[in-house]
């Protein structure tokens, strides 16, 4: 490997350019030498902005490429599988966005494929998800140092009212099955891999969904079409610790408030995700009390540097991993058949 690691991006999206670019400059050890989209005139811009010398017209040129040590996958969950199995049989390194594919079937053989790949020092992790980032390391060491007792109950809920206008247009969102799946609702997902390392993860579960307006314009003053994808997703899942995990989505809430709140019989955590207030009380106190975040356990988003180090061989576990991956796809095909069938399924 040549003194930096030489990154190719495949897809780059508002959530690449956005967060993941920036991070990957401010690197000194990487250098970003190519960029593909599904559109080059996009792929240009990209790289005028960000002064990535190549383009690319077809995402296996930069997979084949000699002159690459590593790839950002950052296209659409369909289109996950061909990309990571070809990157990985090429010895590429791989960061590959949150959502790993479109079923829990795909999303295990790409962790097989992981797997084989690392026998041969090929490395592979995925971006952890980005709600709740900051303050989620300083939960995670409270669950561990005992601060809650038993943990009993968790909830997450991801609110906004984004799609609570009737005529917001589908475009504001991802209505494509075709390239998202039928279970990766939103940002349900998410918040399940948020709250897993407190509870463990589901063992069984009932979910139910609600499509509140089922047709919208497809654009800004376009054709009505149908939803493929509900506003608002309940989860209720048993879990490997005991504990209750309760998952709320619903982004047909004017005001609602993003948060986790976490209870045990001995401590109770609130966590407003706007603001990164964290309110806590413990058996005795009155009412909850707000608190800073210890300088320890604030996180800082430095995922691009550590797939970097990773693949320098300076790091020998990514903190989110392909097998993560698969329980996340897992929860989600659970919850989609539950809700569909009006029952509680187990998990695999």
């Amino acid at each position: 490997m040549a003194d930096k690691v030489r990154v190719g991006i495949l897809g780059a999206g508002n959530y690449t350019v956005n967060r993941m670019l920036p991070g990957f400059m401010k690197d000194p050890n990487c250098e970003v030498t190519t960029v593909v989209n599904r559109r080059r005139e996009n792929a240009e811009k990209v790289a005028a902005q960000f002064g990535i010398p190549n383009v690319a017209d077809d995402w296996r040129q930069v997979v084949e490429s000699p002159d690459i040590d590593a790839v950002l996958v950052g296209t659409a969950p369909a289109l996950h599988l061909e990309m990571v199995l070809a990157a990985l049989e090429a010895g590429k390194h791989v960061l590959c966005q949150t959502r790993i594919a479109t079923t829990p079937e795909d999303a295990r053989v790409m962790d097989e494929a992981a797997r084989k790949a690392e026998e041969r020092g090929v490395r592979s992790m995925l971006v952890p998800p980005g709600p709740f980032y900051r303050g989620r390391a300083y939960i995670t060491h409270l669950v561990e140092s005992g601060f809650f007792g038993r943990v009993t109950h968790v909830f997450g809920f991801n609110m906004n009212g984004s799609m609570a206008d009737p005529t917001t247009p589908l475009s504001t969102g991802r209505n494509e099955l075709e390239l998202y799946g039928p279970y990766n609702a939103a940002q349900l997902g998410l918040t399940y891999d948020v709250m897993a390392p407190w509870t463990g993860h589901a063992t069984t579960l009932v979910a139910q969904r609600s499509i509140f307006t089922p047709e919208r314009p497809a654009t800004p003053g376009g054709p009505m079409t149908r939803a493929a994808y509900p506003e608002m997703v309940q989860v209720v899942a048993e879990t490997e610790s005991g504990a209750i995990q309760t998952n709320v989505l619903n982004w047909a809430a004017r005001f609602g408030e993003s948060r986790v709140e976490v209870y045990g019989d001995k401590a109770t955590v609130v966590y407003k995700q706007r603001g990164d207030v964290f309110m806590v009380g413990q058996a005795g106190d009155e009412s909850l009390k707000e608190v800073p975040i210890p300088v320890e356990h604030d996180g800082v988003w430095l995922v691009e540097s550590e797939f970097i180090r990773l693949c320098r061989g300076e790091a020998d576990e990514p903190s989110f991993t392909f097998a993560d991956g698969v329980k996340n796809m897992e929860y989600l095909k659970a919850a989609y058949v539950s809700a569909k069938e009006r029952r509680w399924v187990d998990m695999p």
